[in-house]
């Protein structure tokens, strides 16, 4: 039997607990109806039928959206109904904010983001993996200090702006779109791994790519903040990303 990565048993242990905070927001919501005064069974199961299905179809969706327009919207739905409920006291508008909330919980549970299948911890040693190059960046894979006595497997860059290194898994995780940006070790360069587009306009990663493509990989260290330290091509990008999928994470 293979054992999970990190990243892999987090993920197991991150639904788990979506689902025991279900259920524990269902039990408080069904204390609710019986301590608040709500008397007509109505006033409990039509926001709570409603805001299921709400949470577990709409919000999802909406968050599952590339456009930002549509996140706030369901949220505004979202508050905007639990607002309505309280001026018109028709239903209860707590059951409504709760179903809502377990709605999206299980819906997280049963089907999370999809992700490309978790790799295992039986691997290579990491000496015997070549070495990549590509649009002015050189990765070779090493060893980086962890904690006390530990390490764990990384990448070490050389751009135009000297050396730094990315721990394997915060690489991994961006790949995945768990991140939208990837920062270096502790005690390294500080450098950041990300996409045109991610950043809030005016920050400074925006401003270091004036014209550049929405969705160019590209490397942005902090010992020159003007500038970029590299910017992947289409095709380096992709086979930097393919390289680095075939390296251990722990």
């Amino acid at each position: 039997m293979t054992a999970l990565s990190t990243r892999e048993r987090d993920r197991r242990a991150q639904r788990v607990f979506f689902v025991v905070m279900a259920v524990v927001m269902a039990g408080a919501d069904v204390w609710l109806h019986f301590h608040a005064g709500v008397i007509r069974p109505s006033a409990f199961w039509v926001p709570t039928v409603v805001g299921l299905v709400y949470g577990a179809v709409v919000w999802p969706l909406g968050l599952r959206q590339e456009s930002r327009r549509w996140p706030n919207l369901v949220g505004a739905g979202f508050l905007g109904g639990f607002l309505v409920l309280i001026a018109t006291k028709t239903f209860s508008p707590y059951a409504w904010f709760l179903a809502v909330v377990i709605g999206t919980l299980l819906f997280q549970a049963a089907l999370p983001p999809k992700r490309p299948a978790a790799r295992v911890t039986a691997r290579l040693p990491l000496t015997d993996v070549r070495p990549w190059t590509g649009s002015g960046v050189t990765a070779t894979a090493v060893e980086h200090p962890f904690g006390k006595g530990r390490t764990k497997p990384a990448v070490a860059l050389t751009t135009q702006d000297g050396a730094t290194a990315f721990l394997v898994v915060e690489l991994a995780s961006f790949f995945d779109g768990e991140a939208a940006i990837a920062e270096s070790a502790n005690g390294e360069q500080l450098t950041f791994l990300t996409r045109k587009g991610v950043a809030a306009k005016s920050s400074i990663l925006d401003d270091a790519t004036p014209g550049m493509a929405d969705g160019t990989l590209f490397l942005h260290s902090a010992k020159d903040e003007s500038r970029p330290s590299a910017v992947f091509s289409d095709d380096d990008a992709a086979a930097f990303e393919q390289w680095v999928r075939t390296l251990p994470e722990d």
